[in-house]
């Protein structure tokens, strides 16, 4: 429909357009321009956006969600959410904009070029969308909240606040580490400012600045930013580019100011610290003495001294096989990564003796037959899931096969049968990006009655999602996926535990969140048809599906028939992990 008027049609007062595209809105037949006149004219009418508010709450309410039938407390836990993201309204609408922008070119791309470009079939995302903005505007009584969608006149929309970045340093190596808190400390890791301690083993650190620090245990360190690392105890070979020129290291007795050298530093617990120079040049000043000039002192590649807890100095003979070296490192994670994937392949094949096992996918790649992922039953009888589209990949260690899906047509399709009681979902993957406003695990075909959705939020929450009678709900998790987790191998798992009436949601081994089991929820669970990485349509395929493709690689999925426990859910971390 043309939003201009015809030669001779009389003119339509501000009221009347405000009407026309009102109703344009709530039949789904609106486009993007259209759209745009609509918030414009209703930005600056308290009384409009109040009506708009009105009416979308009522079409949402009796529009379809996921689902053909909604519950009101699904419909409330909707706008809940809405609102809840909406709280830093300015940085929500401009996402919302962008998202809903995307999607619009993502239709036009499959149509006629010359075509019109509509808002329907969508399935509501542009009235979402609108519903939050005037919802903040109207309820928080901010009429700037409600910045129009843009126009001519406008130009474009504000793009959304960049996201930051609270990382000074990367980690990208670690062998054979020990401690009480090294959850976080894993390849591909974003390090923030903070203190790291463990009590064994290596990790290589290469800070923003420029220089790398190999950090060997028990140690004892604070990250200050991207050029500043206080080492209390601990032994640190650093390599320090002349970008990255000006590297200081604080300790108990020393400071020590790189002049573009790679040097080793080695404090003990008592405070005691060596100081040896591999090439280049380092400076040393007392500690806290603000880098008094009178106390400084210049070693040379060749040089190191020891420094007592009182600071008194004495030239030792340099030691430079007792600094591992980046090469050295290397040697030693690989064979440390041989050592996991032995462990795990034992693990692996243990599995297949497990009773509780309802599909076990350990995404082995066979030569010959890359189009079948392969999989099995406590029974010992075979699953195969029908790969389309995605390409294999590296999974947690070199020699160790993952899928890679990228693509909106990536997925897995699989037939797992049964009905069950509890269910245990466990597995490994690599997130690279969360594009859609849900990232599929397994999905079910369609979404019946007692048929569990596992996937991830845009937001990223993790969600298992399961319709009970008179409603569907979603067990879900506060955000575990950030900037700083995406590329990094994580575990999750998820337990629909009956006997307790508690889902439990799990990461890397660590509880993230449990809640009380629905009271609707009665029956027993049942996967079926399903599809891994993506959704499915149930029934006739001639109608579109959502796309929830993933944007990742994932290298194990298993689905138990039981509700394991947190030690069990933890020993598949343990064994898995880098």
């Amino acid at each position: 429909m043309s939003d201009s008027l015809l030669p001779g049609e009389p003119s339509e007062n501000a009221d009347a357009r405000f009407q026309r595209l009102l109703q344009q809105l709530l039949d789904d037949d609106i486009t993007a321009d259209q759209l745009q006149q609509l918030t414009s004219l209703a930005t600056d009418h308290p009384e409009q956006l109040a009506e708009i508010s009105r009416h979308l709450l009522m079409s949402d309410q009796l529009s379809q969600y996921e689902d053909e039938l909604r519950s009101d407390e699904r419909f409330q836990a909707a706008i809940a959410t809405r609102l809840e993201a909406a709280a830093d309204e300015r940085r929500f609408i401009d996402r919302v904009v962008s998202s809903a922008r995307s999607e619009v070119a993502e239709q036009e791309s499959v149509t006629s070029p010359t075509a019109q470009p509509t808002l329907r079939g969508l399935s509501g995302w542009i009235a979402a969308a609108v519903a939050v903005i005037v919802l903040v505007g109207v309820w928080l009584n901010r009429p700037d909240s409600s910045t129009p969608l843009g126009s001519p006149s406008d130009g474009p929309v504000a793009a959304a606040d960049e996201p930051s970045d609270r990382g000074v340093a990367v980690l990208t190596r670690a062998s054979g580490l020990v401690g009480d808190n090294i959850g976080a400390l894993v390849p591909g890791a974003t390090i923030p400012p903070g203190e790291l301690s463990w009590q064994a083993g290596l990790l290589q650190l290469e800070f923003y600045g420029g220089a790398t620090v190999i950090a060997e245990g028990p140690a004892s360190l604070e990250i200050l930013d991207d050029a500043r690392v206080i080492c209390r105890s601990g032994r640190l070979r650093a390599h320090v580019p002349e970008p990255a020129r000006g590297f200081v290291v604080l300790a108990p007795t020393v400071e020590l100011v790189d002049l573009g050298t790679e040097f080793g530093i080695d404090v003990a617990t008592n405070g005691s610290t060596e100081v040896h120079v591999f090439d280049g040049k380092v400076e040393l000043y007392e500690a806290r003495s603000n880098r008094d000039r009178q106390t400084r002192r210049e070693l040379n590649a060749g040089d190191a001294v020891a420094l007592n807890p009182d600071g008194h100095a004495q030239s030792i003979a340099p030691r430079s096989e007792d600094f591992v070296t980046p090469s050295r490192l290397n040697t030693l994670t690989d064979a440390r990564r041989r050592e996991q994937l032995d462990d795990w392949k034992r693990f692996r094949d243990s599995l297949l003796t497990d009773d509780r096992i309802v599909a076990f996918f350990p995404f082995d790649y066979v030569v010959g037959d890359d189009r079948t992922l392969t999989g099995f039953t406590a029974s010992g009888q075979t699953l195969e899931g029908a790969i389309v589209g995605c390409e294999w990949a590296e999974g947690r260690w070199p020699d160790k096969a993952a899928l890679q899906f990228k693509r909106p047509g990536d997925r897995v399709r699989v037939s797992i049968p049964g009905q069950f009681e509890s269910l245990t979902y466990s597995t490994w993957l690599r997130l690279d990006g969360l594009d859609r406003r849900f990232n599929s695990l397994i999905l079910t075909d369609g979404f019946p009655t007692n048929a569990p959705h596992w996937q991830i939020r845009q937001d990223g929450r993790m969600i298992l999602g399961v319709r009970h009678k008179g409603g569907a709900h979603d067990y879900n998790t506060d955000p575990i996926f950030d900037l700083s987790r995406l590329g990094q191998w994580v575990h999750l798992a998820t337990v629909f535990d009956a006997p307790h009436r508690q889902v439990r949601h799990y990461v890397n081994g660590q509880l993230a969140a449990q809640e009380s089991i629905r009271k609707a929820a009665t029956g027993q669970l049942a996967i079926g048809s399903a599809t891994i990485g993506n959704w499915s349509q149930a029934g006739p395929k001639h109608e579109s599906t959502k796309i929830r493709n993933l944007n990742g690689r994932i290298d194990e999925l298993i689905v138990f028939g039981e509700a394991l426990s947190e030690e069990e859910i933890r020993h598949i971390y343990t064994v898995g992990r880098q």
